[in-house]
């Protein structure tokens, strides 16, 4: 071993560097394997990088999206388009879009502007990612009512996020305490102008900055039916290919009114084409075909999605 310790050959550098880098052993593995101590190991390991045996490459996945990213502006007509890596795990890059996200907000948001925030799974995983450098004095509005679903146990709690996106930048949160959808236009109505909920639905026509996710049809594995089941199916026949806020639109973006307009407290379509910026979270190939349709709308400001949900809509965004 005495060849080792004196002075190792390029050939037992690159067998070392194998072992370790490779095969994944770990140092004292590798002493023992071939008789050395193990300092003497992760001397032989610096010494082959300072050879040139061993090198390494640090790669910003957002460097490779700079042409993806052109492309998507240029052919959507979407002012910005922020992309994020896809992760083998659907939860994860729905964090990594949240991320992205919460990093737009800590650098744009103004004190006295007001931020309107959807729901959905990416929606939820927004308020633990926000770590803002300073405080801002904004006001943090629900942009609907709050709906439950017995068949997948679950409930929006929209009016949770908003308190703990307000909490993180100091901000005042208001508060929607009223059901999505109701039985009667009339008693709809008659919410929308009680006192508890009449400031946030005025605050719907003065939005600065919206967050927004985009629901498909028919809906995905694990994705909540904020109408219901029996309401939806009344969509699906009428053509629709998605919503947002529960406010569906078919396959030419045209926003669908059925009876259940009335009956719904939340955002319309009207009130957010008056957002000075709407920002849309998606993420998951899946979300392409109500993705790409809500892009026809002409309201997305800002787009936040993962990698290969940005390549899909490549191919599906119309030309010229």
């Amino acid at each position: 071993m005495n060849e080792f310790a004196n002075s190792p050959t390029d050939t037992t550098l690159v067998q070392i560097a194998r072992l370790y880098y490779l095969e994944y052993k770990s140092q004292q593995e590798i002493a023992d394997e071939i008789g050395v101590s193990r300092s003497l190991v992760a001397l032989y390991l610096k010494r082959a990088r300072d050879r040139g045996i061993v090198t390494f490459e640090i790669r910003n996945p957002q460097d490779d999206f700079e042409y993806l990213t052109g492309y998507l502006v240029e052919r959507s007509k979407v002012p910005k388009v922020t992309i994020v890596p896809t992760s083998t795990n659907a939860a994860l890059t729905r964090r990594s879009v949240a991320s992205a996200i919460a990093r737009h907000l800590e650098d744009c948001l103004q004190d006295g502007e007001v931020l309107g925030l959807g729901f959905g799974r990416t929606m939820h995983e927004l308020p633990s990612l926000i770590a803002p450098r300073r405080t801002r004095s904004i006001s943090v509005v629900p942009l609907m009512g709050e709906s439950a679903s017995s068949y997948t146990r679950s409930y929006s709690q929209i009016n949770q996020v908003v308190l703990q996106v307000s909490q993180a930048f100091d901000g005042t949160p208001h508060f929607l305490l009223a059901p999505l959808l109701v039985e009667k236009p009339e008693l709809c109505e008659k919410l929308m102008a009680d006192a508890s909920i009449k400031p946030v639905v005025e605050l719907w026509s003065h939005l600065d900055q919206v967050c927004i996710g985009i629901g498909t049809v028919p809906p995905l594995a694990g994705e909540v039916v904020y109408v219901g089941e029996e309401n939806l199916e009344r969509y699906t026949a009428s053509g629709a290919v998605g919503d947002t806020c529960t406010r569906y639109f078919d396959a030419n973006g045209n926003y669908m009114k059925t009876d259940l307009h009335d009956r719904t407290v939340g955002v319309t379509f009207e009130q957010l084409r008056l957002a000075q910026s709407i920002n849309v979270l998606a993420a998951g190939v899946e979300k392409a075909d109500s993705l790409c349709t809500f892009i026809k709308t002409g309201m997305v400001s800002h787009l936040f999605i993962d990698e290969e949900l940005a390549r899909v809509l490549m191919h599906k965004l119309p030309q010229g």
